[in-house]
């Protein structure tokens, strides 16, 4: 998946740091991905609008105007119909989903420069400094049940 910058964008949303990159998704995102891009197509035929590789990934797709850039006020509208529905704690924001994605990254492992690039840190010290907690906390959780993790490691010899 590429991500490329942009200058076209009515809310004037940009990609950070403004520097293309390439970024790698799991089978089970691009088959969500390939299912969207169907939908979208569909929906665009059913209207008699062309679709180009590009335009925009999230756009109107069932109020006008169809295909437009979905706006930053559709976004804030749902997050703000999830919250009175329950969903999620009541200060979340869409921007949570890079913070999450993030942590999930170090947590399992991903080193911090690979994190840093797909987030499109200009440095790693950036993501360290915002991120560091989490592998931190991660050493502090393995240190403290090292007894789990080593109890594997015991050997039992046969008495002759």
């Amino acid at each position: 998946m590429s991500v490329v910058p942009r200058d076209d964008n009515p809310d004037g949303a940009r990609v950070k740091m403004r520097r293309p990159r390439r970024i790698y998704a799991s089978s089970d995102l691009e088959r969500r991905y390939a299912d969207h891009l169907t939908d979208l197509a569909l929906r665009a035929a059913g209207l008699g609008l062309p679709i180009d590789p590009s335009d925009y990934l999230f756009v109107n797709l069932y109020r006008p105007p169809f295909l437009s850039p979905t706006r930053e006020g559709t976004v804030r509208d749902k997050v703000a119909a999830l919250k009175r529905q329950g969903i999620g704690s009541a200060g979340w924001t869409p921007h949570w989903f890079r913070h999450t994605h993030a942590t999930a990254l170090l947590l399992g492992g991903t080193p911090d420069w690979v994190v840093s690039r797909r987030l499109g840190h200009s440095s790693v010290q950036i993501t360290q400094d915002l991120y560091g907690w989490v592998t931190e906390d991660a050493e502090r959780r393995a240190a403290a049940n090292r007894q789990h993790y080593t109890e594997g490691w015991k050997v039992v010899t046969d008495a002759l």
